[in-house]
């Protein structure tokens, strides 16, 4: 029959000290738990009853656990007894981090929900500046482009009427004719930029607007629960409306008068003259329509902020400085216990009457 230890008051104070700690353990531990089963907070019996007993397992293996190790541990030899302690600490060590984080996750909830609705508000407001200057940029080409409308044009028909560039009489028609082309491109991408403008004014005022409501809805005393689906509905209009700028934003248009001005003309078979006075005049203007489009095109295919899902767990990773005080109770409510344990297994120790001090007593009686 194995060995027991007989504990005394304070032992016995210290394992109920630890019971009602372990107590608020599993309530932590049921509320997480309910969350887990019934994730739109309609509690059924079954779920229920999946809680209830959860908490009650969780209590009172915690507060068992603690008194078998307690009454069983310090009476093992100790050459045992080391190696049965390390093994006990480093399983209430796990069991510990588990229901710490579910209480942390717990207490944090509310201040990790509105850390996280503030970040994801922050996101949208930079995407919606990046994307105002973004068609800041494409609506100041609006100049170079009627000046290279106005610069293709009347070398087109100075080419056409004299044939000042080619100086070649039978090539005077496809000089002129690229010059028409380019003059068209840059016309056809002036106007798509007017045409944009105006919608891309109205749908940032729309954006501008939900910003605002959103934020009145972050700082209203609604619920949780339906202040948190109010924010992800507006999320989800966000993204809406910030697809839809993304496609008014005229990158394509303002790549293809650049590559309409940047052809190889030599290798087109313009006379070379020709070419040298396309690339003289234009190669430049290019540079300045499409300087800063690769950035605006790397944009529109940047993921949209919104409003995702989270468990109040990933709150804890995500937003530390908003839920810190959160897991320092968790922490608390979990090591505390863990500290009652050991200093019972240091009074369990130290007890005068333990076996292997009696039988020590014993062979110096005999000598």
């Amino acid at each position: 029959m194995s060995r027991t230890t007989k504990l005394p008051p304070s032992v016995r104070g210290l394992l109920a000290m630890n019971m009602v700690l372990h107590a608020i353990s599993g309530i932590f531990a049921g509320v997480w738990i309910a969350e887990l089963v019934a994730p739109s907070g309609q509690m059924d019996m079954i779920a229920w009853l999946k809680t209830i007993l959860s908490m009650i397992a969780i209590t009172a293996g915690l507060t068992y656990g603690s008194y078998v190790a307690l009454r069983h541990i310090p009476a093992l030899p100790p050459s045992k007894r080391t190696k049965a302690m390390g093994v006990f600490i480093a399983a209430y060590l796990v069991l510990a981090f588990i229901l710490a984080t579910a209480a942390a996750s717990v207490l944090a909830a509310p201040s990790g929900e509105r850390a996280h609705m503030e970040a994801s508000l922050r996101e949208m407001k930079e995407a919606t500046e990046d994307r105002r200057r973004a068609a800041a940029t494409i609506n100041n080409r609006l100049a170079p482009l009627s000046e290279c409308n106005t610069t293709a044009n009347r070398m087109s028909l100075q080419e056409a009427a004299t044939g000042a560039f080619s100086r070649e009489g039978g090539d005077v028609g496809r000089v002129a004719t690229t010059l028409a082309n380019i003059a068209d491109a840059c016309e056809a991408s002036r106007v798509a930029i007017f045409g944009s403008r105006a919608r891309l004014s109205r749908l940032f005022a729309r954006i501008d607007s939900l910003l605002l409501d959103t934020r009145r809805i972050i700082d209203s005393d609604m619920a949780r629960h339906a202040k948190l689906v109010e924010v992800r509905r507006s999320g989800d209009e966000f993204a809406r409306l910030t697809r839809a700028v993304n496609d008014a934003l005229q990158v394509e248009a303002m790549q293809a008068v650049g590559d309409a001005m940047r052809r190889d003309w030599y290798a087109a078979g313009l006379p070379a003259s020709g070419a040298a006075a396309i690339v003289q005049n234009f190669e430049g203007l290019a540079e300045t329509l499409t300087e800063g489009m690769d950035d605006i095109a790397v944009l529109k295919q940047a993921e949209i902020p919104s409003v995702d899902v989270h468990s109040n767990v990933t709150y804890l990773r995500l937003y530390p400085q908003a839920t810190l005080g959160a897991i320092a109770v968790g922490a608390f409510l979990e090591l505390i216990p863990l500290g009652g344990i050991l200093l019972g297994f240091m009074i369990l120790s130290s007890r005068p009457g333990r076996p292997t001090k009696r039988r020590e007593g014993s062979a110096t009686s005999e000598l």
